[in-house]
């Protein structure tokens, strides 16, 4: 007996998307956070903390990508909200994940 994998492909890319998206959020939170600092304090931010969060998008905009995959693979079909997203995590890889 198999299991379909329609839930579980849905299962993995709503996870990822809903993680994207809070880091999307962290992403942002610190941009603001950092206005109207010294250029000297930005930089060690984006050397330390910053760093980690620009990796932690990167890997799940990866994770996005391979969900969706897997997602589309299964025959489903993304709304139109997801698709963003998707795009979203495309453009974050194509743009060096920055």
């Amino acid at each position: 007996m198999t299991i379909p994998a329609e839930p579980e492909a849905a299962g993995r890319l709503q996870r990822a998307l809903e993680t994207f998206q809070k880091g999307q959020g962290m992403l942002l939170a610190a941009h603001r956070k950092l206005q109207g600092l010294a250029p000297e304090e930005v930089g060690r931010f984006w050397l330390s903390a910053g760093a980690r969060l620009e990796a932690h998008m990167s890997t799940t905009a990866v994770e996005v990508l391979a969900a969706f995959k897997a997602f589309s693979a299964a025959g489903l079909v993304a709304s139109a909200n997801d698709r963003h997203l998707v795009s979203e995590a495309q453009r974050h890889l194509a743009q060096g994940g920055r």
